[in-house]
C-alpha cells in the first residue's frame, strides 16, 4: 500500500492554464496556485505518491537538484493539507512478484 493525496472532488476549480482558483465552498476561501502549485495539485489524483509527483515536477525543472523539488513538493502537499484541500488514500501496489 502506498499513501497518496487527492483532491477533494467537492473543490471548485478554475484552470488559468498558468494558475489554478480553488475556491472551498465549505470554508468559503479562494486559494490561487502557482505554476508549479498547479501541476502538483493535478498529480493529486489519488494515485501518485509524493515521491512519484516530484520526480514528475523534477521533469519540469531538470536544472533543479532533485533534493530542492522533494522539498518543494512536501511544503506544498503539507500547505494544501493545512488548508484541508487534500485527503490521503491508500492505493494498492500490485504484487508483481512471480
Amino acid at each position: 500500500m502506498k499513501r497518496c493525496p487527492q483532491a477533494r472532488v467537492d473543490l471548485r476549480i478554475v484552470d488559468l492554464e498558468n494558475e489554478m482558483l480553488v475556491y472551498d465552498e465549505q470554508a468559503r476561501q479562494v486559494h490561487i496556485l502557482n505554476a508549479t502549485a498547479r501541476w502538483i495539485w493535478l498529480l493529486c489524483d489519488g494515485t501518485h505518491a509524493p515521491e512519484e509527483i516530484a520526480e514528475e515536477v523534477a521533469r519540469m525543472y531538470p536544472g533543479t537538484p532533485s533534493e530542492t523539488v522533494r522539498q518543494d513538493v512536501e511544503e506544498t502537499l503539507e500547505t494544501l493539507g493545512a488548508k484541508r484541500l487534500l485527503v490521503w488514500v491508500e492505493e494498492e501496489v500490485p504484487d508483481t512478484a512471480d
